[in-house]
């Protein structure tokens, strides 16, 4: 990875801030790539490879503009991830929606419109236009993803959108508790 980064270095001569971004950039690219491989294999072989490809495709519409949980090594995140997929494929496959969907997503709309979006600490702090944008958009893909399962119920993408879109409600709620945790235990050290 320091060759890659060094190489665009002597190229574009990256200040500090740049090299950081990139190296930053990388690091994500690398670790998401390489846990999605891996999860699609296991998936593949559980045979639940179609599921696990619409649930990354719902993850990737919403999980942009929430953030959520980041750990601090890749064998943790990767354990993470490989049950936030089995529980939302599990889910879609034993328990049958129908109008209950709009309950899931309506709790998703509250959770984004109170908690949404949690930035990792390890990225620069967004603005409040900034972070009401990603509000707003978080919000739109919920509503999205209701209004077109409200239309096409039987679509087994938007079956496992509705599971994922709330998993990851839940983990926002999570997240917000960690902090509230965290901030708590700090102030009484």
């Amino acid at each position: 990875m320091n060759s890659i980064i060094n190489y665009f270095d002597k190229e574009f001569g990256l200040t500090d801030i740049e090299k950081a971004k990139l190296k930053y950039t990388l690091d994500v690219l690398f670790t998401d790539v390489s846990k999605l491989l891996i999860l699609f294999v296991i998936f593949h072989i559980l045979g639940v490879s179609k599921d696990f490809i619409y649930s990354v495709l719902a993850l990737l519409t919403i999980r942009p503009f929430t953030g959520g949980l980041h750990f601090k090594t890749y064998t943790t995140c990767f354990i993470f991830t490989f049950f936030f997929f089995s529980i939302a494929i599990i889910l879609n496959n034993i328990i049958s929606l129908g109008y209950s969907a709009i309950y899931l997503m309506i709790f998703s709309c509250i959770v984004v419109l109170s908690i949404a979006p949690i930035i990792h600490k390890n990225r620069p702090g967004y603005s409040n236009h900034k972070k009401r944008h990603f509000k707003y958009l978080a919000l739109s893909v919920v509503l999205l993803h209701l209004i077109l399962y409200l239309i096409a119920m039987a679509n087994p993408y938007l079956n496992i959108s509705i599971w994922v879109i709330t998993l990851q409600s839940i983990q926002l709620l999570i997240r917000k508790g960690v902090d509230i945790y965290e901030k708590i235990n700090k102030n009484f050290t």
